[in-house]
């Protein structure tokens, strides 16, 4: 069985501050993009995977859906697992959440079992924030941790150009690099959703400033791609 994991971009994103359990409450709209990690996913006598670049113990996201598949199904997955990897990590992009997202969709098209279906959401929120989104795919507004997800129109075609300076930056490190006082889950003042997906006019992303701050040539390609009418 051979699968795409689509990337993503955010195409608005706002951090609203620090929830009660620790992390941060967002708004968000995802957009996957046609640019994909490749996934091979076949019968083999144990479970065996494979991708080049990547640590390839539990501390993988894809073993990690692979071992939460199995829990959810109560089966051993003999399967092997190949990838290749073509998003790069550490972009935003969300190559890692995209691959686990398709490990357990790929397993349960391989094995189709009979899931407690109340379960599957919680499970792939523990994978990931963004694990949610890529089930979904297209467009989705985020809200929560931007694992709650909710599908938007997607039947608009646009041209993206999506440029990579070579600069890794963690999630974690750049969510240490906000100053946001403490906020409850339930934030009042907020548009809804569906409000929220169409400001296309104001769509922003909070990590711009604390990131261009200390990757100014960053600020720079934006800076002239929109003097070149983006």
């Amino acid at each position: 069985m051979l699968l795409r994991a689509f990337a993503k971009i955010n195409l608005d994103l706002r951090i609203l501050g620090r929830r009660q359990d620790g992390y941060h409450e967002v708004r968000t709209i995802f957009q996957a993009i046609d640019w994909w990690d490749e996934m091979l996913l076949e019968p083999a006598p144990r479970f065996e995977f494979s991708a080049p670049g990547t640590p390839e113990d539990e501390t993988n996201l894809i073993v990690r859906a692979v071992r939460a598949y199995e829990r959810l199904a109560g089966i051993t997955a003999n399967v092997r697992i190949c990838v290749i990897k073509n998003v790069p990590i550490g972009r935003g992009l969300g190559g890692g959440s995209a691959d686990a997202a398709v490990t357990f969709i790929g397993l349960q098209r391989m094995y189709k079992r009979s899931l407690p279906f109340d379960e599957i959401p919680q499970t792939l929120r523990n994978l990931g924030s963004d694990v949610p989104f890529f089930a979904l795919g297209g467009r989705a507004a985020g809200t929560g941790r931007g694992d709650e997800v909710y599908k938007l129109d997607d039947s608009e075609d646009y041209w993206l150009l999506l440029v990579d300076p070579g600069v890794a930056i963690p999630t974690a490190e750049a969510y240490s690099w906000l100053t946001l006082p403490d906020k409850s889950h339930n934030i009042e003042g907020f548009c809804a959703v569906s409000d929220f997906a169409c400001e296309t006019d104001v769509w922003t992303n909070d990590f711009e400033g604390p990131v261009f701050q200390r990757y100014p040539e960053l600020a720079r390609i934006k800076d002239e791609l929109l003097a070149l009418g983006a």
